[in-house]
């Protein structure tokens, strides 16, 4: 989860998608470096590396979404959310609908 909102937030703060789908890889390969390439999964057990790997995946990635979020880097996503979503030339952005 938290590696999928960093996805998220890389795409949209840099508007290109080589980045996310390199730093998924980069976090697969490392993943699979530490399970023994087991494709059955990660099991967690308990032990301290445990609790490391999950902070390492889900909480680090989680708490740099969310530093991603505040100042000049959410002004940036919200300008290319727009550029994305194309709505400065959308006909439906402040158009008043009409009741007969």
């Amino acid at each position: 989860m938290g590696s999928g909102f960093l996805w998220a937030v890389l795409y949209l703060y840099t508007g290109k998608l080589w980045l996310p789908m390199l730093y998924h890889f980069l976090m697969d390969y490392l993943a699979n470096l530490q399970s023994g390439w087991n494709s059955a999964g990660w099991t967690f057990s308990g032990y301290a590396s445990d609790y490391i790997q999950e902070i390492l995946m889900v909480g680090v990635p989680l708490v740099f979404t969310i530093w991603m979020m505040y100042g000049k880097r959410r002004a940036v996503i919200e300008e290319n959310v727009d550029r994305l979503l194309n709505l400065k030339d959308s006909k439906f952005i402040n158009k008043k609908v009409s009741r007969n």
